[in-house]
């Protein structure tokens, strides 16, 4: 169903995400709004009964009934002059009024409210008459004639609660229309940020092994996404390169393995069109037995890779002197180096390093392998050891011979990769099979070292780096 398109879904969610943000945050916002205006508007009643109160338990102890009743009358309205909605109550001990403004009975506010609380405490109680509210102070007075007057004092508070409550529903619109231009602005703003990305994935789901070599172009997109795109690019760079190379890979497979298997076939249906003397069973079953060998070998070669490939090689650590194992290996050359009149020339020296003797012994006795293969008769193989630093030591062996071009040198370590397509394995070749250097580089790189070649007029040259310890 469409309304299940994770983009689809996504477009919806960020939108109602900022949404609801933004109605949190205007929610709290107006709570602060309206919980500050209800405070100063407490802390302004608390303020006005206090002041009004005072002011009357001023006049008190200067009232008497007989003489100047009139002059605290005048007194009072001049004190509750400019204090709106404002109500005072006072009676004296034997419960006479002395004085009551218009307006709601504060006598049933002395026995509804914690009266006695809020004399002693001095503080304020709210009293709910008729559907209307009050905040109501009280003071107990006590002068010097033994007299004592009760004094309440109230303040309404509809106006304030209604002027809260129509506060409270302006910004509860408020919010309410901040949240939806927020959602269409974030509906707006998705629809026009997503759509170079929308166009961007049309372009990548026509991606296939067979358009492989198709690049997005940087201009489809904004500034913001051309390193997205750049990287993507890259990615199918490698992509390629690792198709192509495995494409390659199972090409020259079936060719290496298809050569020893004909002439396997080819020479079991001779022997078998004719009857053969034991010799001649003999030599031929020998002559299979090397196509086995060779294919064993290959097939060893590729589970070694394989190994390498994932991280399964385990290198037994022992002391190594590199220059007893080289020297060793020269002598071991030697038979072939006689045939072609080859020498070797190790020079130099370096500190015993940490690692695996065969694996090591493997990869130097490939590249010495490869040095003699190529090396024209009567020249000599140079063989370099140096102390690079405390911690790493390098390995030269170079060879005169024919120059590698430059666009080479990166890919021969890759598996069956040749300089010369000629160099293919065929019925006499004995080139070998073509992954003799890749075999080199996992070992090497199994023991944290690293490997290069060079190459230029005079000779090639492989640089081996490895780590004393690993």
């Amino acid at each position: 169903m469409s309304w299940m398109n994770p983009n689809k879904l996504i477009s919806l969610r960020l939108p109602l995400i900022v949404c609801l943000i933004t109605c949190g945050l205007l929610y709290c916002f107006s709570f602060l709004i309206e919980r500050s205006f209800e405070k100063l508007s407490i802390q302004q009643n608390v303020s006005e009964l206090n002041s009004v109160i005072d002011s009357i338990e001023r006049e008190l102890v200067y009232y008497s009934p007989d003489e100047n009743r009139d002059e605290f009358i005048q007194n009072l309205l001049l004190i509750l002059t400019g204090h709106h909605r404002l109500f005072v109550y006072i009676i004296d001990e034997q419960g006479k009024i002395v004085y009551r403004t218009r307006g709601p009975n504060l006598a049933f506010a002395k026995t509804q409210i914690d009266f006695d609380n809020i004399v002693e405490n001095h503080g304020t109680d709210i009293w709910n008459q008729d559907k209307s509210s009050y905040r109501v102070a009280a003071s107990y007075v006590a002068i010097e004639n033994g007299k004592h007057y009760t004094t309440i004092v109230a303040i309404g508070r509809d106006l304030q609660i209604e002027f809260i409550r129509r506060l409270r529903d302006g910004l509860g619109l408020l919010i309410g229309i901040a949240c939806i231009l927020v959602l269409i602005g974030s509906f707006i703003s998705i629809y026009f940020t997503q759509k170079p990305i929308n166009r961007l994935i049309k372009k990548i789901e026509k991606i296939n092994l067979k358009s492989l070599n198709y690049r997005i172009p940087t201009s489809l997109v904004p500034i913001k996404y051309v390193s997205l795109v750049k990287a993507f690019n890259d990615m199918l760079n490698r992509m390629e390169d690792v198709f192509h190379r495995q494409r390659n890979f199972t090409a020259d497979i079936a060719h290496e393995m298809r050569t020893p298997i004909t002439n396997l076939t080819t020479q079991t249906q001779i022997v078998l069109n004719n009857a053969r003397t034991t010799d001649e069973y003999r030599e031929i079953l020998y002559s299979n037995l090397e196509e086995y060998e060779k294919m064993s070998q290959m097939i060893s070669d590729m589970l070694f890779l394989a190994q390498a490939d994932n991280r399964q090689l385990v290198p037994n650590l022992i002391d190594i002197d590199l220059h007893n194992m080289i020297t060793l290996m020269c002598e071991y050359f030697e038979p072939l180096t006689d045939e072609k009149n080859i020498t070797f020339n190790l020079d130099g020296n370096c500190s015993h390093i940490q690692g695996d003797k065969m694996m090591l012994g493997r990869a130097i006795s490939n590249i010495l392998s490869n040095a003699i293969r190529y090396t024209p008769e009567n020249q000599v193989i140079s063989i370099t050891l140096k102390q690079v630093n405390e911690k790493r030591v390098q390995i030269v062996i170079s060879n005169p011979g024919k120059k590698i071009d430059s666009k080479h040198l990166p890919h021969l370590f890759d598996r069956f990769y040749r300089v010369e397509e000629s160099r293919h394995r065929n019925g006499n070749d004995s080139a070998g099979t073509g992954i003799g250097l890749a075999i080199v580089k996992s070992i090497i790189e199994t023991h944290k070292g690293t490997i290069s070649a060079e190459s230029d007029e005079q000779s090639t040259r492989f640089i081996i780096n490895l780590p004393t310890a690993i």
